[in-house]
């Protein structure tokens, strides 16, 4: 197929690249090989090397095996971005066991589900999130449950005062057999490797599984809209990782060793989310960056790690780019040192592009905000604008090795440039499967005529004549909340499970900084009681039932719904409605 978006590309960027057949553990190894001593991840002060990372994975990854984790464990990581999920996720591939990750804050009966519907037998959480998960593990019975605290990684001085603000509020961990402290396993898991260089010793290490083979699942709503466990291999991961240097627009550290930089990338994004896992951790771990994780999710701590640590790279949603022009801290700040910023997760708009472009010229940088496209089944960003020649809209050009189509919409119809269809991607990203789903899978993976797998994303847009994508719409039906996505089927089925509600129906509604946000409208039943007390008992369960970003903000009910002409519920014409009547002036 015709390429045109190659002469559009960056000087740096090239049209095709080399993968080495390593699992993402192997590519950890490469890392620390050439730059041992470059900090590989910082935590609130705590500075580890690529030396001292291999060696705690090594510890951990031993002390994980004496639990029975090998290869084809599936091991749920339910922890914010510290630094024990980074050395769980290497650890847990290095066994040839798979990365199950969740959000850190899923309510009890959804982490259930992750992790029965995965197979899942272990998981690692953090102790502040463990009490209203008890109960249910109780009843679960899971072979281990590894316990993590943030004062793990913290000096000794920042140690005591995360208790005094927030340690001493939280819960004692339970009594069941299968609770383990994180430190305490890493303390036997170094006992038996020993403090010194593990790669000391005579066996080398091969890997138990290929590059190819399972290493992590993600959970997204798949192409149809509807929750869907994603597989990805460490070859997926590794082609982003790869192209990472060009991305980012520095030279390959491989081969420019002496003159590689010491720049970090500011990891907000959660890594249960692709582009906080692959763009934010994995990609910065194969060139040699450092990784500044940030556990909280806010424009506050956006701000507070800016200024205290300077980051040359910039990886976010919409969302905090807009708290961060907010936010006093920034106000007469340099920001000279920013080398680039990409923005995903959700759509970018033009106001706000040149708002924050405007914000951070005026405080001494001179990049542009970069946006991108990309979905968790080619494991995230697959087009990336250019840094020399970015267009105001769109979500910018294929990444090396990856190919990009727009097709009519139910067919694999190619269009021309400049037709609106749906985006299909095909490359060396593109997942291994929805899980325990084949046929999902082959709604989503389609073999056109040219022989190549292509990904039919449910997203609808066009290619420009220069080779540039635009996104305009969602065909599938997610909500994105601070770039997180949300899935209105699951909370209209939590809704509806309160007596009283007879249906409900979950829009997207704006909002000043998280974009968007849930609006819940319901039908209630003629025997139901009074509104107020069906919203009480709504927030209470979706309380229980769903994650912070997928509670409706706002309620409201109605006597009816508009139907389509297959009866079912017309989603399109009420966000419409709602849409129409935030945009009437006030009478």
């Amino acid at each position: 197929m015709e390429k045109r978006w190659v002469k559009s590309y960056d000087s740096c960027m090239s049209e095709s690249n080399t993968y080495p057949e390593k699992t993402l553990y192997e590519m950890l190894c490469r890392s620390e090989e050439v730059f041992p001593k470059k900090i590989a991840v910082s935590f609130e002060g705590t500075h580890i090397s690529y030396h001292s990372l291999r060696l705690a994975v090594d510890s951990f990854a031993c002390a994980m095996h004496s639990l029975g984790i090998e290869m084809g464990t599936v091991v749920t990581i339910c922890l914010p971005n510290i630094p024990q999920a980074v050395v769980a996720f290497y650890a847990i591939n290095k066994l040839g066991a798979i990365s199950n990750m969740v959000h850190p804050k899923t309510p009890a009966a959804e982490l259930k589900t992750f992790m029965s519907t995965t197979d899942s037998e272990h998981l690692i959480i953090l102790d502040a999130f463990l009490s209203k998960s008890a109960a249910m593990l109780h009843d679960f019975g899971p072979k281990s449950v590894i316990v993590c605290s943030i004062s793990d990684y913290l000096n000794p001085v920042k140690s005591v005062g995360f208790y005094l603000s927030s340690g001493r509020k939280i819960k004692p961990v339970p009594e069941d057999a299968f609770y383990i402290r994180y430190r305490t396993l890493y303390a036997q898991g170094e006992a038996i490797t020993g403090k010194s260089d593990a790669s000391n010793s005579k066996t080398p290490y091969i890997a138990p599984i290929s590059h190819l083979d399972a290493a992590c699942y993600l959970h997204s709503g798949g192409t149809t809209g509807a929750p869907k466990t994603i597989v990805l291999s460490s070859a997926n991961m590794n082609v982003l990782g790869v192209n990472g240097f060009q991305i980012i627009n520095i030279p390959d550290p491989f081969t420019h060793v002496d003159t590689h930089p010491d720049i970090a990338m500011m990891t907000i994004l959660p890594l249960f989310h692709g582009f906080g896992l692959c763009m934010g951790l994995h990609t910065m771990i194969c060139n040699a960056i450092t990784a500044l994780l940030v556990p909280i999710f806010t424009p506050d701590s956006f701000a507070k790690v800016i200024l205290r640590d300077r980051p040359a790279l910039l990886a976010a949603v919409p969302t905090l780019y807009e708290g961060m022009m907010k936010s006093t801290k920034l106000a007469k700040a340099d920001l000279s040192f920013l080398h680039a910023a990409f923005c995903g997760g959700d759509s970018l708009s033009p106001d706000l592009k040149s708002r924050f472009e405007e914000f951070i010229r005026n405080r001494g940088a001179k990049i542009t905000l970069r946006e991108g496209y990309g979905l968790t089944e080619t494991v995230t960003v697959c087009a990336v604008n250019p840094n020399e020649n970015s267009k105001p809209g769109s979500v910018g050009l294929p990444l090396p090795d990856i190919c990009m189509e727009v097709v009519k919409p139910g067919t694999e119809e190619i269009l021309a440039p400049g037709e609106k269809g749906e985006i299909c991607v095909s490359g060396p990203t593109t997942m291994l499967m929805y899980l325990h789903d084949d046929e999902a899978t082959k709604e989503a993976i389609h073999r056109h005529a040219d022989g190549l797998d292509w990904v039919h994303t449910g997203d609808f847009g066009y290619m420009d004549e220069d080779g540039y994508f635009f996104f305009e719409q969602r065909i599938k039906r997610i909500i994105k909340v601070s770039g997180v996505p949300v899935f209105p089927s699951q909370i209209e089925a939590v809704l509806s499970s309160v007596p009283g509600i007879d249906a409900a129906c979950a829009i997207a509604i704006p909002h000043a900084y998280r974009i968007h946000v849930v609006k819940a409208l319901c039908i209630a039943a003629a025997d139901a009681p009074s509104q107020e007390e069906l919203i009480e008992a709504m927030r209470a369960t979706c309380e229980t039932n769903l994650i912070s970003y997928a509670r409706p903000t706002e309620y409201e009910f109605r006597t009816s719904f508009p139907k389509t002409l297959v009866g079912k519920i017309d989603y399109v014409k009420l966000e419409a409605e709602e849409n129409e009547k935030r945009e009437a002036p006030v009478q």
